[in-house]
């Protein structure tokens, strides 16, 4: 499981369910503040996970490590989420914690990493200024991106025909044959997830309100999406390769919006 929630975790009111998704995108998390990391291996980088680029990667010199992130003033966040990370292969424990003004708080358990997956922290707001991801357990993993804030909640479920980008695995691959069909091996030049997600009725309300901000933000950096949080862990650190214009429906006044999106692999 890639979605990960607060100990007895209770659903806002004002929440959509957990059966509709969560989005975490560059226009809804926490930026312009300070990192800082408990260590640093030589040729990595504290600040890497605070962009979007993943091949900038912040990796401890020992364990139990902390990487935190100060924002300078409060601000109100219901997520964290990292990518681009080794901790499932490295066997690694994880904790999101926040400073509550005298010490730092639990936001989540203390969870087994099991995968390299793409990770969603869900957890009640919180406003705070300090926040911070604590990894123990197992040898120092890498660690690309790491990101906090406020998420975007679709109006409006998936419904049949998605594929679950856990299994929507895309390999290129080249394999060497002998003149008698022999099979001399293979080398995999690139492995990645695609799938479509697509949304109807969606109020013109709703769209005019969220979607052009999640446009803006899809256009320049990758994003978080996690489709049915609440029955499934699987989470996308997703890329856009076109930007999704929603369509009116000709129903009342409903929209829908669709996208194909391309995530970062891993094994």
């Amino acid at each position: 499981m890639t979605v990960i929630f607060q100990t007895s975790y209770s659903l806002p009111g004002s929440d959509e369910p957990l059966t509709h998704a969560r989005i975490a995108h560059s226009m809804n998390w926490l930026t312009g503040g300070t990192v800082t990391a408990s260590s640093t291996a030589t040729g990595y980088f504290a600040d890497g996970p605070d962009n979007s680029l993943t091949y900038e990667k912040w990796k401890p010199s020992s364990l139990s490590a902390t990487w935190e992130y100060d924002h300078g003033s409060t601000a109100t966040c219901d997520y964290c989420c990292i990518a681009a990370h080794t901790m499932g292969t490295n066997g690694n424990t994880l904790q999101v914690q926040y400073w509550n003004g005298s010490n730092w708080s639990g936001l989540i358990p203390a969870t087994a990493v099991t995968s390299d997956a793409p990770i969603m922290c869900i957890f009640g707001q919180q406003t705070r200024q300090r926040w911070r991801i604590q990894v123990s357990s197992g040898t120092a993993p890498t660690i690309g991106a790491v990101k906090f804030g406020l998420s975007m909640q679709m109006q409006r479920p998936l419904f049949g025909g998605h594929a679950p980008i856990n299994t929507a695995r895309q390999t290129v691959m080249r394999s060497n044959y002998s003149e008698t069909g022999e099979f001399l091996g293979r080398s995999i030049q690139r492995t990645y997830g695609a799938t479509d997600y697509a949304w109807q009725h969606l109020t013109t309300a709703w769209g005019r309100n969220n979607w052009r901000d999640f446009q803006l933000a899809s256009e320049r950096e990758p994003f978080w999406i996690a489709w049915r949080p609440g029955d499934n862990g699987d989470v996308a650190y997703a890329m856009l390769d076109e930007t999704p214009i929603p369509q009116n429906m000709g129903i009342r006044s409903f929209m829908s919006v669709s996208m194909s999106i391309r995530s970062r692999g891993y094994d």
